[in-house]
């Protein structure tokens, strides 16, 4: 099928970079991990050479700063459930640590750098972007609609008002790892007094107290 735009006709590409994120044809996040993870390589690498002479805590909020954005923008959108591309963004963070420590022994271990830089793991920090965004669904201070995704529990009705919501079934991991489906689950193993939260900041602190 041909689509056109005015008397021009639009040509078909296996991906398009859209708002900061590259969407792909078959509903993957490789290609976009790839751009990002390529961007906040070359990020880091600029920082190195530039902050390799100052304090551990300057190195750390360079990488804070310049590169973990990088790795973060949208990732309410594109949050990856596969391990090679999971990877390729700790790979970032784990690199950035061993600098910020001056720490490039074999020995060390660089999830205990990362724990002492107090560094979440990016893992969590996009969970927590993903229920952040929901949250703002769920009390209307977002344009996306809730309705259609609100159904009454058929459990108990303190499960009901704590804003449960039933599992979005997913015949494909494309669509039971994007943001409804995925989100829906992480949303209702929270506990209710989280979710019950007066303010974005508030429940945003609360997940990572949650996850600390």
């Amino acid at each position: 099928m041909l689509y056109k735009l005015g008397s021009a006709v639009l040509s078909q590409v296996d991906s398009y970079p859209y708002l900061g994120v590259t969407i792909s044809a078959d509903l993957k996040w490789h290609k976009h991990i790839e751009s990002v993870c390529g961007k906040a390589a070359r990020t880091l690498n600029f920082v190195k050479r530039n902050v390799y002479h100052c304090t551990p805590d300057a190195k750390a909020k360079a990488y804070l700063s310049l590169v973990r954005p990088n790795l973060e923008f949208a990732t309410a959108a594109w949050d990856p459930f596969r391990a090679k591309d999971i990877e390729c963004l700790d790979k970032i963070q784990r690199r950035a640590a061993r600098f910020a420590c001056r720490d490039y022994r074999r020995t060390t271990s660089v999830s205990s750098l990362i724990v002492k830089l107090g560094w979440q793991s990016l893992v969590d920090r996009r969970k927590i972007s993903r229920l952040v965004q929901f949250y703002k669904v769920v009390n209307k201070s977002s344009p996306i609609e809730s309705d259609s995704l609100r159904q009454p529990s058929r459990c108990t009705r303190s499960t009901s008002m704590s804003n449960t919501f039933i599992p979005l079934l997913a015949r494909t991991d494309s669509y039971k790892f994007s943001f409804f489906p995925r989100t829906l689950v992480d949303w209702n193993t929270l506990p209710p007094e989280i979710k019950l939260k007066n303010s974005p900041e508030s429940f945003r602190e609360s997940l990572k107290a949650l996850s600390s």
